[in-house]
């Protein structure tokens, strides 16, 4: 079977052609207006949330009132309202993204340990049935979750995941009989038990950086109606997914505790090896800058020849001529 990223219609370049329309100048100048003052004013963690979605809710009674949007069908308006936060929280994002004043950055750290610590994880371990498409299956679904550093709208980042999740569902459909029933929604029961193990597998091998950051940024700022859907969903099973890797032992995998404990010596050990290996090609490329800097000072002495010998007979010269 074939799975395509997911598609839901929106269309953000018509939203961007509706907002350069001239009647919707004072929705335009009004957005303007909160970016410069939201850049300009110190706020704390629950400020900008609340700051962001109070602006959203008023800007989309501003435009519901505009003669571009008052005429507009549902489906149309929901492509504006979509289009407004993505454009907001593009402009925001340096802001808004895993700011300095969150724990985000040290818990991102902590679960990148954690990943790299079971990178030795196996589909075993976690009971995944084995199964011909396993490999190209989850390939897609790790290059989709990998794309979501690639995006900065909440609403982009939370595709991704609907994608990654999509493509695991897809192979679960695929493990299973010709005769069995299949759920059609993620939404009826589709068997946590078989659908966890793979999204954590997915998440181990792909190790996606900043997704702690990535899962919070979408949490405070996207549109909470919006969660209550299929992505929604999925966005909480990543979340328990994220949970089951941080407190992870051997007790959570199949595997013995002797086993689970030469993996984990056997990782630090890699771990180390690579730290040092960096280190060491680190210090070699200073070195050889520093190299490289002292042969180009020294060409410049070379080149620039000592005059002072011809100055003086110059100089005396001119002092004979007078």
């Amino acid at each position: 079977a074939k799975f395509e990223p997911a598609v839901d219609g929106f269309n953000y370049n018509d939203f961007l052609v509706q907002l350069r329309n001239p009647a919707a100048k004072p929705v335009a100048r009004t957005v303007k207006t909160f970016l410069t003052e939201f850049g300009r004013r110190p706020m704390t963690l629950t400020e900008q949330v609340r700051f962001v979605h109070d602006f959203l809710d008023f800007i989309a009674d501003k435009m519901r009132q505009n003669d571009v949007w008052r005429d507009a069908d549902d489906r149309e308006f929901e492509n504006a309202r979509e289009g407004i936060e993505k454009l907001v929280m593009n402009r925001l994002f340096p802001l808004c993204f895993s700011p300095a004043t969150s724990d985000d950055a040290d818990k991102d750290h902590v679960l990148k340990e954690k990943m790299s610590l079971f990178r030795w994880i196996a589909e075993d371990h976690l009971d995944i049935p084995k199964s011909p498409q396993n490999a190209a299956f989850l390939h897609f679904a790790k290059s989709e979750l990998l794309k979501i550093n690639n995006f900065k709208s909440p609403r982009d980042k939370v595709i991704c995941i609907l994608n990654c999740c999509t493509v695991i569902y897809g192979l679960l459909r695929n493990m299973r009989p010709k005769t069995a029933h299949l759920p059609t929604s993620p939404m009826e029961d589709v068997g946590a038990d078989k659908f966890l193990p793979l999204l954590i597998y997915v998440v181990i091998t792909a190790s996606p950086p900043k997704l702690v950051s990535n899962i919070q940024y979408i949490s405070r700022f996207r549109s909470p109606e919006r969660m209550q859907s299929e992505a929604g969903y999925y966005v909480t099973n990543l979340q328990g997914a994220i949970a089951f890797i941080e407190s992870m032992d051997a007790s959570c995998l199949s595997i013995t505790q002797e086993e689970f404990n030469k993996n984990i010596e056997m990782t630090i050990w890699e771990m180390e090896l690579e730290k040092r290996g960096k280190e060491r090609s680190l210090q070699q490329q200073q070195q050889q800058q520093l190299l490289q800097q002292q042969q180009v000072a020294a060409a410049r002495r070379q080149v620039i020849p000592d005059l002072s010998g011809e100055r003086a007979q110059w100089l005396l010269g001119r002092s004979s001529d007078l």
